[in-house]
């Protein structure tokens, strides 16, 4: 079976395929382990900050606040910022992955990718029952709909 998903250059495939041994793709449990770590660390954040903002703006009875903008505008700048910069998130970091760019071997990731993969492919992998995180189980490299969409990898970082 072909996989349609992603044709390089042939340059682009002599460099990955030179990359390829020391690719290891990273698989659907590691990845749910760094979203709950990245979950903790944002959940955490809101009672450290964005609760006693509330308490002190009086609005923790409010079915929609200010300070609950604030909250959403930070979590989307953490995790879009860090994978950007980076290609990983504190999550991430701990597991030992990271985002990479599938059209590179080496390329960082472009904010559009980032964009893409995390905010509206991200919104339609959940769409129909979270299918499209799940097929990051079922798929050969790996990737899940948001990473087929933007054309990234997650992989395993190596080890010191």
């Amino acid at each position: 079976m072909t996989d349609h998903t992603f044709s390089p250059s042939s340059q682009e495939s002599a460099r990955f395929a030179q990359d390829a041994s020391f690719v290891r793709y990273a698989g659907f449990w590691i990845r749910v382990a760094a979203t709950l770590l990245d979950s903790l660390f944002l959940v955490g954040v809101s009672m450290l900050v964005f609760n006693p903002l509330r308490r002190a703006w009086g609005t923790m009875d409010a079915v929609f606040s200010v300070v609950d903008l604030l909250e959403i505008i930070f979590d989307l700048l953490y995790i879009i910022l860090l994978t950007w910069w980076t290609g990983k998130t504190l999550g991430k970091t701990i597991v030992g992955i990271r985002v990479v760019n599938a059209r590179q071997s080496r390329g960082n990731l472009t904010f559009g990718q980032v964009f893409l993969r995390e905010f509206i492919g991200k919104f339609l992998s959940s769409l129909p029952f979270l299918l499209g995180y799940m097929w990051a189980g079922w798929n050969a490299r790996k990737q899940g709909w948001h990473d087929l969409l933007a054309k990234t990898y997650v992989i395993r970082e190596r080890r010191a």
